[in-house]
């Protein structure tokens, strides 16, 4: 059953023109994901695209010994990985629900017909691309050269753009995870940041408190990134001759 044909929650589907996303519409699915729900395993076939409406889900790169690290995370601002486009049929990280919510899903097929018969979202996607290729880079770097305190700041930052409320439930050793550290490490940096005041935690909750405190601490991955994605939003409101820029920042 095809979605609805007014404007979507997904900035990525909402720089479409009108007569774009009509003709999209009917092939998206509204799906709910749940926490830590997998939507792609390691090097398996991947069989739909899915576009986050208040969802948050995250590319993971996972190591031969357990280890695992974020390489993007992806809210409302953009798309699953979008492996047809470049005739990848399956990817070598795997993706996890890291905030469950709403998403917009479209088969690989119809995936491949319209990036064949629609050019507007074509041109969507590819530019799309190339902002999370660079946000995947970006992570690299982050992993590598910023303080745990930073990466977490610039985490926590992150999602809360990317949900509806200025909070979001999830648990330390999920968080550790997803930054690639011990349990223990996180646990303090968080308390840390709720003893200044950055932060609230709540059974599981983490309620934000000082958000420009916050920002002052996270890493400038987090501005970076955001800017990359902004120009998408730019690129394709010129494209279209709109008055006034659109933006792919998920605050905004």
């Amino acid at each position: 059953m095809g979605c609805d044909s007014s404007r979507p929650a997904n900035k990525l589907l909402r720089l479409l023109d009108p007569s774009a996303y009509r003709r999209l519409a009917p092939k998206l699915e509204s799906r709910t994901l749940r926490a830590k729900q997998i939507l792609y395993r390691s090097y398996e076939p991947i069989h739909s695209i899915y576009f986050p409406e208040n969802a948050v889900i995250c590319q993971m790169t996972l190591m031969p010994d357990g280890r695992t690290i974020e390489t993007a995370t992806v809210g409302l601002e953009g798309a699953s990985w979008i492996c047809s486009s470049i005739d990848a049929p399956s990817m070598p990280c795997e993706t996890i629900v890291t905030i469950g919510g709403s998403a917009l899903v479209l088969g690989i097929h119809d995936l491949d017909e319209e990036l064949g018969a629609n050019e507007p979202f074509r041109h969507v996607l590819t530019q799309y691309s190339h902002a999370l290729l660079i946000h995947s880079m970006r992570m690299t770097g982050c992993a590598g050269l910023h303080t745990l305190e930073e990466r977490c700041a610039r985490w926590i930052l992150t999602t809360l753009d990317r949900v509806s409320e200025d909070r979001f439930s999830i648990t330390h050793e999920f968080l550790a995870m997803l930054l690639g550290a011990r349990r223990p490490s996180v646990s303090v940096v968080v308390e840390e940041f709720q003893r200044h005041g950055m932060l609230k935690l709540q059974r599981g909750r983490i309620l934000i408190g000082d958000r420009d405190r916050l920002a002052t601490v996270a890493c400038e991955c987090y501005d970076v990134v955001r800017r990359h994605y902004d120009h998408v939003g730019q690129s394709m409101s010129m494209r279209r001759g709109l008055r006034a820029p659109a933006t792919m920042s998920p605050a905004d």
